[in-house]
């Protein structure tokens, strides 16, 4: 046996849950916002209240045509962080009475009740539903149960497949694209599927008419989909839940009695965190690829790192030296209060270093120098260097050292130019001696820097700019390679506004 809870007019209920003056009040919730542009189309009715239905409204009816019909019509805006808060409190709801439920759209839960002795009628008396009306069908499959709980005439009842009869066709909607089933969210519209169209044009009415046609032609006709939506009707199909399970978290705190200003009590406090971690993480069959540590000062202030491990680790003789790397390169401004530790994980990967004689790289002493490394330069700035998809020299991303194949640049890679450009870090800034030719500046002589000289022979210039649609890094810059009298060969470059520089010199 399968339940289906449902809370009606959903985004109503969660626009109002911090206004319960207007609970009392015909109320609606715009499916767009109130200042809209004239060019745009007049927002419509995303949800309303029972007040407003008393009233003769209905969702998706026009914004002005509402206010027509009931001119005391309460408009408001959709509030999703209340959306979200009533999603979660719904979920939790499921989650007291089985711990198989699926959160099948925004203002619904599916729960297999296979495991349950006690009625869920009965639980749902004694439970708090937060001021919000909260329905509940059920049926013997999860589909059945989804489309009895949606309208009214099944609300609230065990529902077998000949009690949808009497349900409109549009109900056929919450079918179509994996609306029972397939994650819909309640503010998406209801996708119109060709086969729905043209059942209505044969002057089907009620599900009870879709079900009468015979399965095989319907199919043969408008496809297999509706041939799945006959099977779901007639209580023929039967999907597994999605089951719902929230996120696992690894984090773990330690508060120190007095604070500590020594190093060895926070090994020793973080080497207890990593015990408890790697038994859990043991008792999962994870494994840990980034470490999150956060040191709480005396003075308020907290210290956070983030360090990512070359190779997943399970033990605590692969995560605690980049740790204690790590706590030797701080230098904190006041004593430890309380240390934090988390962890994302992932699955442990499988090795077989016994069948090899000779012995093979240790992926825990590689992280103890990324970590080392890390503490010395900073975060984020040890990685693989990657050229980026742009021509602007010096431009390199940076990839984290993983150790993964993918973290690895493929091959295929080719130098610009045959002859090596030994390249200055950073460029030299000179002064040359230029005329204007096509309104560009022409070199003719370096004026000063290492190589200073008349300018004999030239290729260029070779422009170059990038980034022109954003004003902050924009680039643009004139490139020539040059020869003087001395028969040094450069790479000189000007950049506006009037700075010459030189790039590199050939060997």
């Amino acid at each position: 046996m399968f339940a289906a809870l449902h809370i009606p007019d959903f985004p109503m209920v969660a626009a109002l849950r911090g206004r319960p003056e207007g609970r009392t009040r015909p109320g609606a919730v715009l499916a767009a916002p109130p200042g809209a542009t004239r060019q745009a189309k007049l927002p419509l009715l995303l949800a309303v209240n029972r007040a407003a239905r008393v009233a003769g409204l209905a969702a998706g009816w026009s914004l002005n045509r509402a206010l027509v019909r009931c001119p005391d019509l309460l408009t408001l805006a959709r509030d999703p962080a209340a959306e979200a808060a009533l999603t979660s409190e719904l979920s939790r709801l499921g989650e007291s009475l089985t711990p198989d439920l699926e959160i099948t759209t925004e203002d619904c839960v599916l729960l297999d009740l296979s495991m349950r002795a006690t009625a869920v009628e009965r639980m749902l008396e004694t439970m708090d539903s937060n001021d919000c009306e909260l329905s509940c069908s059920q049926s013997f499959t999860p589909d059945l149960a989804h489309l009895a709980v949606l309208h009214e005439a099944t609300r609230g009842r065990v529902v077998a497949a000949a009690d949808l009869a009497v349900l409109p066709l549009e109900v056929l909607g919450w079918l179509v694209g994996g609306g029972v089933g397939g994650g819909m969210c309640v503010t998406v519209p209801k996708c119109r599927h060709e086969g729905l169209g043209l059942l209505e044009l044969w002057g089907l009415r009620t599900l009870g008419d879709f079900m009468k046609l015979p399965r095989q032609a319907l199919a043969e006709r408008l496809g297999p989909e509706v041939g799945h939506w006959h099977d779901v009707l007639h209580g023929k199909a039967c999907r597994l839940l999605r089951l719902h399970r929230p996120p696992e978290t690894f984090a773990q705190a330690f508060d120190f009695e007095v604070p500590v200003v020594s190093l060895e009590p926070l090994v020793f406090a973080l080497k207890r965190l990593l015990h408890t971690l790697a038994a859990r993480l043991a008792a999962r069959h994870l494994a840990a690829d980034r470490l999150d540590f956060r040191l709480v000062l005396e003075s308020g202030a907290v210290v956070s790192r983030q360090l990512r491990l070359p190779e997943p680790q399970t033990s605590v003789e692969g995560l605690l030296p980049p740790l204690q790397a790590l706590l030797d390169s701080l230098r904190l401004e006041a004593a430890v209060t309380g240390l934090e530790l988390d962890a994302g994980t992932t699955f442990a990967t499988s090795a077989q270093r016994e069948w090899f004689g000779r012995s093979l790289p240790q992926p825990a002493r590689w992280a103890e120098t990324l970590a080392k490394l890390e503490a010395m330069l900073g975060p984020g700035r040890v990685g693989i260097p990657l050229p980026p998809a742009s021509f602007r020299p010096d431009a390199l991303g940076l990839r984290p050292a993983l150790g993964a194949a993918g973290a690895v640049p493929g091959a295929g890679f080719l130098p610009e130019a045959a002859v090596p450009l030994h390249r200055y870090r950073p460029p030299c800034e000179i002064a040359v001696a230029s005329e204007s030719r096509d309104s560009r500046p022409w070199p003719l002589a370096l004026l000063t820097g290492p190589h200073p000289g008349r300018i004999v022979d030239w290729r260029g210039p070779f422009p170059a700019s990038g980034a022109w649609w954003e004003p902050a890094a924009a680039w643009q810059r004139l490139e020539w390679d040059i020869q003087l009298d001395s028969r040094h060969l450069l790479r000189l470059v000007y950049q506006t506004p009037a700075r010459w520089q030189l790039d590199g010199i050939y060997p």
